[in-house]
C-alpha cells in the first residue's frame, strides 16, 4: 500500500492467509478476484495480500484497453509453487476467435516504472466465461487487457459510462488514445466493469 500514488482509486482490500500443509480455494467474489493454492505451494502460513484497483495512472501497451480492475497483489513469503489466479473481465466471450484478443497484464508498483504494463504470457479464456485464469509466482499489478483495435463486446449497455467519467475515473475506453501514444495514460478501467465492482 504504501507504493501507491495518489492517482490511484481503491476499490477493496482483502488479505489471505495460505497454510502449507494443505490446498486453498480462495474467493473474493465481490471484486472478481480468486485464488488456487495447491498443497505445497508456501512452506510455511504466508499473506497473500490483494488490493483491488479501479483506476488509476496505468499505462498500458499500444492497442489495448484494460478490460478488469488492476490488481495489486503480493506474498509475504517466496512461493515453492505457482498460484492459480483468476480475474473477472468485462468481455462477453461468444465465440473462440474472441478469447485470443484477451490479455494478461502485468505491471509494478515502483517507480521509475510504475504502473508501466507488459503483455504476460499464457493465461487462458473460455467462451462464456468471465473469469481469465492463469499461474503466477511472482506478483505486482496483475489485470487483463484487451488486444486489438475493434469494439470490445459486452453484455452491459453504454449508457452509464459517461456517468463514471464524471465521477473522476475518466473511464471511457471507447475513445483512449492508449494506442496512439504508448506513454500516454489511463485513468481507470473499461467503465463496465467500475459498475460490475460497485
Amino acid at each position: 500500500m504504501d507504493s501507491l500514488d495518489s492517482s490511484i482509486i481503491i476499490a477493496g482490500q482483502k488479505l489471505f492467509i495460505l497454510q502449507g500443509d494443505r490446498s486453498h480455494s480462495l474467493q473474493w467474489e465481490k471484486y472478481g478476484f480468486s485464488l488456487e493454492c495447491p498443497q505445497g505451494a508456501v512452506s510455511k502460513d504466508t499473506e497473500v495480500a490483494v488490493t483491488a484497483l479501479a483506476g488509476g495512472n496505468f499505462k498500458v501497451p499500444k492497442g489495448t484497453v484494460l478490460v478488469s480492475a488492476v490488481y495489486a497483489i503480493s506474498v509475504s513469503k517466496a512461493l515453492l509453487k505457482p498460484l492459480v489466479i483468476e480475474l473477472q473481465h468485462c468481455v462477453d466471450l461468444r465465440n473462440t476467435s474472441q478469447t485470443g484478443c484477451l490479455k494478461f497484464v502485468r505491471a509494478p508498483l515502483k517507480f521509475p516504472n510504475a504502473y508501466q504494463f507488459s503483455i504476460v504470457e499464457g493465461g487462458s479464456f473460455s467462451v462464456g466465461n468471465r473469469y481469465g485464469c492463469i499461474e503466477r509466482d511472482e506478483f505486482c499489478a496483475l489485470g487483463i487487457a484487451h488486444v486489438g483495435n475493434g469494439d470490445i463486446p459486452n453484455g452491459g449497455g453504454n449508457g452509464s459510462e459517461n456517468d463514471t467519467q464524471t465521477q473522476g475515473t475518466n473511464n471511457d475506453s471507447e475513445e483512449e488514445t492508449i494506442g496512439d501514444t504508448p506513454n500516454d495514460s489511463s485513468n481507470g478501467v473499461h467503465s463496465d466493469l467500475i459498475l460490475l465492482i460497485e
